[in-house]
């Protein structure tokens, strides 16, 4: 029986085998293309080296799809391996050459010493595809808020003190009608008070409107970057108001695929949408593979790492950070469960009010809410019950 590494290239893949019995792959490797001609190539050279028992190649990147879907058509038996596995490996052995012949025999090697287990590496392909496109919409999204807040910071930062999120519903309505300081001190109360966005919502009512018009006419706003902080901010929220509605088409694909009680009770937990369900169902795939939560924690990334020598560190609050290794789909969506579970779900709120009162930061008790996330997850995910706000995990 032999192995087989195959070094995936945008255009080119490199393939090398390994003879069982053997520690080291052979010398000889073959380059191939990556189009059906490269593809025809490979199938005739693997047919030489019969047996073929796995092919390993790394799952880094997409352009490794097409290629294993090939060979799982053709009866292939495939296994994915971690970059990472395959660099440690590499250094195990004391290997200095970095190519793409090199890392095909490295491949090929570890395939034969630690036989990783072939898997369906095409199941869930398609949702997964669905969920990381809905949530780079969502982070998309972020961006556009990020930079929204900071032309009201430049434009009319007393809007701050009427709003604890000055890119909410509203607060979006109102700056959309007048963008600056300066138009809002131009428009009327009842104008800015039945300003609505075009999702509808509440609007922003006569009392705040009011409050806002009598702030915007003592404003600190320097009025000369109205026009250009006036003319950003519309497109801005026009592109926001863009990616809602790309979002919510996202999200009813997603709807579609997600046809399961897995996705309705995970979405019983406060900031769990669609995309949010689709994004942990595709990128964890079986949570029964994990032995306990702090499993979960490292895959996504999001278990703490220390950071102290000598006097460094030697705060045990400040000492620890989040080791940010893994999937860094799942990480994304366990800050996105964070971030609208400060809002809306009261463990997580509880959590952070705790951490924050412990002495730690703000974005480092962040990062323990996105642990938190991970853990709620894992207690409706295996205890096959919906979200209890009163232990999360019943």
């Amino acid at each position: 029986m032999s192995t087989v590494g195959i070094d995936i290239g945008a255009y080119r893949h490199v393939a090398a085998v390994c003879r069982e019995g053997e520690h080291e792959a052979e010398r000889a490797v073959l380059r191939i293309n990556a189009r059906r001609t490269g593809f025809g190539e490979l199938d005739g050279w693997l047919a030489r080296q019969a047996p073929v028992s796995l092919v390993v190649m790394e799952s880094s990147g997409h352009y490794w799809l097409p290629l294993a879907s090939h060979l799982r058509q053709h009866g292939v038996p495939v296994a994915l391996v971690n970059p990472l596995e395959a660099k440690y490996f590499a250094r195990s052995r004391l290997q200095r050459s970095k190519s793409d012949p090199a890392d095909a025999r490295t491949l090929a090697a570890l395939g034969m010493r630690d036989r990783p287990t072939p898997r369906e590496v095409l199941a869930g392909a398609e949702l997964r595809e669905a969920s990381r496109f809905a949530m780079k919409l969502v982070e998309q999204q972020a961006e556009i808020c990020q930079r929204i807040r900071r032309l009201i910071d430049l434009g009319f930062p007393e809007l701050q003190d009427e709003y604890d999120d000055p890119t909410c519903t509203s607060a979006l309505a109102l700056l959309a009608t007048a963008p600056t300081a300066r138009d809002v001190a131009r428009k009327q109360v009842r104008t800015l008070a039945s300003a609505r966005t075009h999702r509808g919502g509440r609007a922003v009512g006569e009392a705040r409107a009011a409050r806002l018009h009598d702030a915007a006419k003592t404003s600190v706003a320097p009025p000369e970057l109205a026009e250009q902080i006036s003319f950003q901010m519309r497109i801005l929220i026009d592109e926001y108001s863009m990616l809602e509605s790309h979002i919510a088409l996202a999200e009813k694909r997603l709807a579609g695929l997600l046809d399961s009680d897995l996705s309705r009770r995970l979405r019983t937990i406060p900031g769990v949408g669609p995309a949010i369900a689709a994004t942990l169902i595709a990128e964890v795939g079986d949570i029964f593979r994990f032995t306990d939560v702090d499993q979960l924690l490292a895959y996504a990334g999001v278990h703490p790492k220390e950071q102290s020598s000598g006097t460094k560190g030697a705060d045990p609050e400040t000492s620890w950070r989040m080791a940010k290794t893994g999937n860094a789909h799942l990480r994304t969506a366990a800050y996105r469960m964070a971030v609208v579970g400060l809002q809306h779900n009261p463990l997580i709120k509880a959590h952070y009010e705790r951490k924050r009162a412990q002495g730690k930061s703000k974005m480092n008790a962040l990062g323990h809410c996105m642990g938190k996330a991970l853990a709620i997850v894992w207690g409706v995910w295996r205890n096959g019950r919906d979200f209890d706000p009163a232990g999360g995990r019943t």
